[in-house]
């Protein structure tokens, strides 16, 4: 899934947002008349939130695999290679983003108190799901593997990694930090929620195309992200 100047884009990748953004409401109305049907009403919101993510995510990652078929297993080699050459700037990369993040976060302090936060309303939402301890292991595969795995699919390799063969790396990287940010802020309360996911996409844009639009290397980086945020938010429960 690399960009090259010689290649044309894989235009039919840009099917995998309709099933993202599609997908994703059929599933949740299907999962909801379902359990109204059967009259489980007991079923907790984040539990179908979580299937709804769960069979999206399979639906994005089993199309763009399908949509690659013919180069798949040439190309998960050739980037899993990569990724081995590209471990340490990875763990240098989430170094640094944490130092910017914590620097990032005393800034924010100097705010006037109506446009300062705790956690972003992204955040919040997210939070909801680790109230049941016994939801952990499905909370972990959906939002430290299959979450990581979906998003960069689509913000990096398709945006960056195919467009960008027409448009321009660097022009649709930057379109890339607009729709990633844009789609985890709409429901903010803080303009300058923003700017924790300016700082995220930037890292990961960066190294995407640092990497030579190695897909491995982001989803690593994403994953890394993810999964400390996962395990400190469970260490402050325990």
């Amino acid at each position: 899934m690399n960009a090259s100047k010689t290649q044309r884009p894989h235009w039919r990748d840009l099917w995998a947002f309709v099933i993202y953004f599609g997908l994703s409401q059929i599933i949740a109305l299907l999962l909801y008349y379902f359990y109204m049907h059967f009259a489980i009403s007991k079923t907790p919101t984040p539990v179908l939130f979580l299937w709804t993510s769960t069979l999206t995510s399979v639906g994005v990652i089993g199309f763009l695999a399908w949509s690659h078929r013919h180069h798949l297993k040439t190309k998960l080699i050739q980037q899993l290679r990569g990724l081995k050459q590209a471990f340490l700037s990875i763990i240098l990369a989430y170094v640094i983003y944490l130092i910017l993040n914590v620097f990032l976060g005393v800034a924010l302090k100097f705010l006037p108190k109506a446009w300062q936060f705790d956690n972003t309303s992204n955040q919040k939402a997210l939070l909801v799901l680790f109230q049941d301890k016994s939801w952990l292991p499905f909370v972990f595969i959906v939002l430290v593997i299959l979450t990581p795995i979906t998003e960069e699919l689509l913000f990096r390799h398709i945006i960056i990694g195919e467009l960008g063969k027409k448009f321009g790396i660097w022009v649709m990287g930057a379109f890339s930090i607009f729709i990633f940010t844009f789609l985890h802020v709409k429901s903010a309360t803080s303009p300058f929620e923003a700017a924790l996911y300016l700082l995220m996409s930037c890292l990961f844009v960066i190294m995407y195309i640092r990497s030579r639009c190695n897909i491995a290397v982001s989803i690593t980086l994403h994953m890394l992200v993810n999964g400390f945020s996962f395990l400190a938010i469970v260490m402050q429960s325990i």
